[in-house]
């Protein structure tokens, strides 16, 4: 079973939370994960209220050093640098890493060379690595 985790930045601190995603009825827009970080028992089911627009799933995969693959997440592969990205297209739900330069998305499946991509930033936090603000939501 693959694990579902998610991650967001927090509204009230600019930090990145991983954990369940929350949908309250109060949350005016936002979400809230119920963040349950390793060896600290106190800080069970915390809730967080993140920045929805941050929010991103975990694919599943971990690049060439074992660091989780999420959505919005920027990947080096080879020389290229690519956005990973989530597409529902006619029904048909995956991850998968934009190429821009040629108008597709390559599609994650159990061949994805992973070990040989590596996380270098996210569209939040390094959005001039893929070319700026304004081409951060390249699909």
């Amino acid at each position: 079973m693959r694990e579902i985790l998610f991650r967001g930045k927090r509204e009230d601190n600019g930090e990145w939370v991983y954990g369940y995603y929350v949908k309250l009825p109060d949350a005016a827009g936002s979400v809230c994960f119920m963040h349950v970080p390793a060896g600290n028992p106190d800080e069970r089911n915390t809730a967080h209220y993140v920045a929805l627009e941050t929010v991103g799933q975990y694919t599943g995969l971990t690049d060439k050093n074992g660091m989780k693959i999420f959505e919005g997440d920027i990947v080096s592969y080879g020389r290229t640098l690519h956005k990973v990205v989530f597409c529902n297209i006619n029904g048909c739900a995956f991850f998968g890493i934009a190429m821009p330069e040629r108008g597709e998305i390559w599609r994650f499946d159990a061949s994805t060379p992973c070990d040989r991509m590596k996380v270098i930033g996210n569209i939040h936090d390094n959005p001039e690595l893929i070319g700026g603000e304004e081409n951060a939501e390249i699909h």
